[in-house]
């Protein structure tokens, strides 16, 4: 029968072999967080070369990798992208990512404003009280991923507008997945504002489509989006209030000069407030619907709900409602 003395000198062993090897797990692991974290900082350069392509460059600015002991995150003081051949140069501020080590290919990241892009046809300002954006990896890209922000604010200008458009709203989501070869959209805002027509305000906006043979966008390197392709417009609605809002919905197509074309369904609920609504902010389209009322209720292709659904046609940016001529969409 074994002595307490000697069962208690063989816990004592145990208990040291078992602190060693913590202590020993936890220093190569220490070791091995340290040395990745270095390689990731000094390979970023060329990983970000490798996610825009050879025709554009983007850099992290004062970047730094932090998460020890489960995590990976890349930090940057700033963030700007250029694409000379396409007149494309974008900047924004801090942005931190943040990936279990158990789980690297799910990453969160969170983003600073103000958002600057600059295009050859327009400049937009963006900024945001937070935005927080999640991805997934794949292979060669990205699988899907999300963004959202709060009270988000839109200053847009350039050429192809008539005048300055800005835009306010409280909450903004955005997603985007691979369907296969096809690429699926869709955003959502609330409580949309705007200094074009004060007012005029939109309390819910909601946009959700399919690109045809787009899923390429995910992939790396990064490919601005650019026609001809086709597209289905699931649903683009906006909701002014709790009885009046426009819907549309219908296959389009983007010619190789970015102009759009389509046949669409125009759904209008209380198309007398609308056209109030609308007087304040386009008189002539209020007009047009005052005028030509008898004949957009004969274009009525849904008479029996309480909505007005009328066919919407678009011809390299030219919109009409059968013979009735609505105005042009702006060069993208």
């Amino acid at each position: 029968m074994p002595s307490p003395a000697n069962s208690s000198s063989s816990i004592s062993r145990k208990f040291a072999w078992l602190a060693g090897a913590v202590v020993a797990g936890g220093l190569l692991w220490t070791t091995g967080w340290y040395v990745f974290a270095a390689r990731v900082e000094t390979g970023l350069p060329a990983t970000l070369a490798q996610f825009v392509g050879p025709a554009a460059s983007a850099e992290c600015n004062g970047a730094d990798v932090r998460g020890y002991p489960f995590r990976f995150g890349v930090f940057c003081e700033t963030v700007t992208y250029v694409n000379t051949a396409e007149g494309i140069s974008a900047n924004a501020g801090a942005f931190r990512s943040a990936a279990q080590v158990y789980r690297p290919q799910h990453a969160v990241a969170e983003i600073d404003g103000p958002l600057v892009l600059n295009t050859s046809e327009l400049t937009l300002r963006a900024d945001w009280q937070v935005l927080k954006a999640s991805a997934r990896a794949v292979t060669d890209g990205l699988d899907r991923g999300s963004i959202e922000a709060q009270n988000v604010s839109f200053d847009i200008d350039g050429s192809g507008l008539t005048q300055r458009v800005a835009l306010q709203a409280d909450k903004m989501t955005a997603h985007a997945r691979r369907n296969g070869a096809d690429l699926d959209l869709a955003t959502y805002v609330d409580s949309v504002r705007n200094d074009l027509f004060p007012g005029l305000t939109a309390r819910a906006f909601a946009f959700e489509a399919t690109l045809s043979e787009q899923s390429s966008l995910l992939e790396v390197p990064f490919i601005p989006l650019q026609g001809p392709f086709d597209a289905v417009l699931h649903r683009l609605a906006i909701e002014f209030d709790e009885t009046s809002s426009l819907e549309l919905a219908g296959p389009v197509q983007i010619d190789a000069s970015n102009r759009v074309s389509g046949t669409l369904e125009l759904t209008i609920s209380n198309l007398q407030e609308f056209t109030q609504l609308a007087s304040g902010f386009n008189p002539e389209i209020a007009g047009l619907f005052r005028q030509f009322g008898p004949v957009i209720a004969a274009l009525d292709t849904k008479p029996d709900d309480d909505a007005v659904t009328l066919p919407l046609t678009i011809r390299s940016n030219l919109i009409s409602i059968g013979f009735i001529p609505l105005g042009q969409l702006p060069a993208f």
